[in-house]
């Protein structure tokens, strides 16, 4: 059996022979490698290469649509000393929002500034998203199954739930809620373009070429509580679900928050598979539990807490001492994949990573 078919047996739930290890460490790689820190050993090397040469399962992330306003909406983008500003412009009105630099020149940057800042956004926010269309884009996908062979899977990203896109992104959580609560009819207006619109794009993905779909949630249940995902997650994911099993695709959501209070209601929500799921010592719940909860129904991809690869979290025997103990007793376990919760961050103990596959296979 090959790598990408084992793989893919456990994303759908089947039995498989061994402990599937898909590590996630492009942010890892990109940091790195434009900072000029990368071991030695992995310069001028692939993302997919140095998965080989660690001998995990290339989880390989691709864009397969692209999104196109029609000619009423405008954009300006402006790079300052402080970050990039981004302006949509509307017959109904303007917004803005900024992208502050944080530690350095190719780390994340920070959104300061939201594009909603008051209802009148919301109005501007759903001429915007009524105004947008989506196009295949398969070509980075073909050519990432090309490059990734037998050795792993490819995916494409899909939209996060649209309370998310709202909350998280458009306005940010705490004006988000204000508005939320003060003009509920107005902000589920623009919910409902954007699912409609949303699933416009999952019908596109799910015709085209990746192994999994998979949302860009960042799901957390501080911020998502039980009530909001059940009145507005479910029923979005239910509709993609449909989508997407029509054409064979597995469908997975981004789950790298707290989210305890929130795995009880995965089971039939439509998500064939949680990943990035945060535990112990990163959430108040461990991994066993999380996938006690979960009762085989849903797969967990994770398992190791992004702190654990770092020396800020522990020593090496440490780290040790959590596969030993928390890991190898999964194996043959259904429903599990090894993976980041939910990358490797930048200043990481790479050997750690590098470590993985011995300790798993016994070596």
């Amino acid at each position: 059996m090959t790598k990408r078919e084992r793989f893919l047996r456990a994303l759908r739930n089947e039995n498989v022979d061994c402990l599937v290890w898909a590590p996630n460490f492009d942010y890892w790689l990109h940091v790195n490698t434009h900072e000029g820190t990368l071991p030695e050993k992995y310069k001028g090397m692939s993302r997919n290469d140095i998965v080989r040469a660690i001998d995990g399962y290339i989880w390989n992330r691709q864009p397969g649509i692209k999104s196109v306003y029609d000619s009423s909406v405008k954009t300006k983008t402006l790079s300052t000393d402080e970050g990039i500003i981004t302006e949509i412009i509307t017959p109904v009105g303007c917004v803005r929002c900024m992208h502050k630099k944080t530690e350095g020149e190719f780390r994340s940057k920070h959104l300061s500034e939201h594009f909603i800042k008051t209802v009148d956004d919301i109005r501007t926010m759903k001429y915007i998203a009524e105004a947008t269309y989506y196009e295949p884009d398969y070509e980075p996908t073909l050519k990432a199954l090309d490059e990734t062979a037998d050795d792993g899977i490819v995916l494409n990203g899909c939209f996060a739930v649209p309370f998310i896109q709202f909350a998280k992104i458009d306005a940010g959580y705490v004006n988000a809620f204000y508005l939320w609560y003060d003009y509920k009819k107005t902000v589920d207006q623009l919910l409902d373009v954007y699912f409609k619109k949303y699933l416009e794009a999952v019908k596109i993905l799910a015709d085209g070429y990746a192994d999994v779909v998979a949302t860009s949630d960042n799901m957390d249940g501080v911020m998502i509580t039980p009530d909001i995902f059940k009145e507005y997650a479910i029923l979005y994911y239910q509709e993609c679900k449909k989508i997407l099993s029509e054409k064979g695709k597995i469908f997975e959501g981004h789950w790298c928050g707290r989210t305890e209070n929130l795995l009880p209601l995965v089971p039939g929500c439509g998500l064939d598979v949680v990943e990035a799921i945060v535990t112990a010592p990163m959430a108040n719940i461990t991994l066993n539990q999380a996938l006690d909860i979960l009762d085989n129904k849903v797969v967990l991809q994770g398992g190791i807490p992004s702190v654990l690869v770092c020396r800020e979290g522990g020593t090496k025997d440490d780290f040790v001492r959590y596969i030993d103990e928390v890991i190898l007793p999964l194996k043959g376990r259904r429903s599990f994949i090894l993976g980041m919760s939910d990358n490797v961050p930048p200043n990481a103990d790479f050997e750690r990573v590098e470590m993985i596959s011995k300790l798993i296979s016994g070596f």
